[in-house]
C-alpha cells in the first residue's frame, strides 16, 4: 500500500526523470512506474500515508486510467480545475507538514518553487532525504544496471575532437568570469568528450557527470570499468581525468568546502594556474539537481545557467552536418526499398501482415546499411479495439 512508503508525515515526491534530468530512463530508475503501475514517459507520482496521486499529461490518460489501481487519483494535467502535481503535494502539507524527495531526482529550480508552494499552503518545507524512499520498498526484481562499455566516437563523425571542445567551454567560462562548470546531462558529456554509450535503451549515453575548470582541468566521473583502452587513452590526450562516477558528490562537497573559486576536484593537471581574477560561483545547469547544487554550496556558492555545452552541441559542424545528410540517405534507400516489399506482399502475395511482422522487416532492412546501431525507439504503432 502506499502508507508503507513513509513514516511519518512526509509525503514523499516520486518524479520520472533519473538523476540526470533524462526523460528517458534505464530500467533501474523507473521508481515511479514501480511505485503506481503506469508505464508512460511523463508524469509524477506523489503519496501520502492515506492517499496517493499521479499526474500526466494528455498523451497519457486513457493508459494512466488503465494502468492505475484504486488506490491512485489520476491528475489529468492540463484540465481545467485540475491540480499540478506539485499543487497537489502543497496541499498534502498543510497543517506544518513536510514533503520529503531524493534530491537527485528534482531539479534545483523545481524544488525551490515546489518549497516556495508548500509554505503557501501552510506546511513546513520540501526536505531532502539522503536515501531514496523507494528504493527501499523495491529491494527485490530491481534490474542491475547495464555492464555495457563505453565507446569512442572517431573524428570522422564527431568533426572535432574534445580537446578543443574543452578550450570552446573555457572561453565561454572565462567570459562569465566562473571558475568551472559541472555537466549533469548524459547526451551533453557524450558529445563533450566523444563517446557514446547504451546505459539507457534506445540513447547512446552513459551515466557520468564532468567538471571542467577555466583555468585548464577537466573530470569525467564514470565507471572506469566501462573505459578500453582506446577510450582512456583518448581521454588522457585530450586532458581529461577520470573519476569513479560515485565520488562525484565528495568531490564536488569538498570543492564547495575550499570556495567557490577553487579550480576543480582533487589534484590538479599540470600547469593549472587556478581560477581566472574575479571568479565568483561555480556553472551548473538549469537541469541540474538540487542535490548537486546543495553539495557545491547553494545559492551562494553556484549560479543556475542555460548549459553552454547544450548550446555548442545544437550548432553542428560540417562533418556532423554531412553525417545527417548521409543518415538520412541511407535510411531514405531503406524506407523505399520496406515500401516496396510492402506494395509487393499486399497486392501480388496477397499476404496477410500485422504491426510485429512489418516493423520487424523495417529494422531488418535499415540493419543492412553502413553505420547502423540500432532503433532510436520502440516502434509506434496500433489499429483496432483492443
Amino acid at each position: 500500500m502506499p502508507s508503507s512508503l513513509t513514516p511519518g508525515r512526509r509525503p514523499p515526491v516520486v518524479p520520472s526523470e533519473d538523476a540526470h534530468s533524462s526523460e528517458y530512463i534505464a530500467r533501474c530508475d523507473a521508481r515511479r512506474e514501480f511505485i503506481c503501475g503506469f508505464s508512460g514517459s511523463a508524469g509524477c507520482a506523489v503519496v501520502t500515508r492515506d492517499k496517493a496521486a499521479m499526474a500526466t499529461d494528455g498523451r497519457y490518460f486513457n493508459q494512466a486510467g488503465r494502468q492505475l489501481d484504486a488506490n491512485w487519483e489520476l491528475l489529468k494535467q492540463g484540465l481545467p480545475d485540475v491540480p499540478t502535481w506539485q499543487e497537489w503535494a502543497a496541499q498534502q502539507s498543510a497543517g506544518g507538514k513536510v514533503v520529503a524527495v531524493d534530491p537527485t531526482l528534482l531539479s534545483s529550480a523545481t524544488a525551490k518553487k515546489l518549497g516556495e508552494k508548500i509554505k503557501q499552503h501552510g506546511g513546513a518545507d520540501l526536505v531532502p532525504v539522503a536515501e531514496n524512499l523507494v528504493d527501499l520498498v523495491w529491494s527485490e526484481g530491481r534490474p542491475a544496471r547495464t555492464p555495457a562499455p563505453v565507446k569512442l566516437l572517431p573524428a570522422e563523425f564527431s568533426g572535432k575532437d574534445t580537446k578543443t571542445k574543452l578550450a570552446e567551454l573555457r572561453e565561454e567560462l572565462k567570459k562569465k568570469k566562473a571558475p568551472g562548470f559541472v555537466v549533469s546531462v548524459l547526451d551533453e558529456i557524450a558529445w563533450l568528450f566523444n563517446l557514446r554509450g547504451s546505459d539507457i535503451p534506445y540513447n547512446p549515453v552513459f551515466f557520468s557527470y564532468a567538471v571542467v575548470t577555466s583555468a585548464g582541468g577537466a573530470w569525467l566521473f564514470v565507471d572506469p570499468s566501462k573505459l578500453g583502452g582506446d577510450c582512456r587513452k583518448y581521454l588522457e590526450e585530450n586532458g581529461v581525468t577520470v573519476r569513479p562516477y560515485e565520488t562525484l558528490f565528495d568531490e564536488v562537497r569538498a570543492l564547495s568546502v575550499s570556495g567557490p573559486a577553487a579550480a576543480g576536484p582533487g589534484d590538479q593537471p599540470n600547469g593549472d594556474k587556478g581560477p581566472p581574477q574575479g571568479a565568483t560561483k561555480v556553472l551548473m545547469s538549469t537541469r541540474g539537481s538540487w542535490a548537486l547544487k546543495l553539495a557545491l554550496g547553494g545559492d551562494a556558492a553556484v549560479d543556475e545557467i542555460r548549459s553552454p555545452v547544450g548550446d555548442a552541441k545544437a550548432i553542428k559542424n560540417a562533418t556532423e552536418l554531412e553525417g545527417m545528410r548521409r543518415c538520412h540517405i541511407r535510411d531514405g534507400a531503406a524506407l523505399i526499398e520496406y515500401f516496396a516489399w510492402l506494395e509487393d506482399q499486399l497486392l501480388n502475395a496477397k499476404a496477410e501482415l500485422d504491426e510485429v511482422a512489418v516493423a520487424g522487416k523495417l529494422e531488418q532492412l535499415r540493419s543492412k546499411h553502413e553505420h547502423y546501431v540500432g532503433l532510436s525507439f520502440d516502434t509506434i504503432s496500433s489499429t483496432g479495439a483492443k
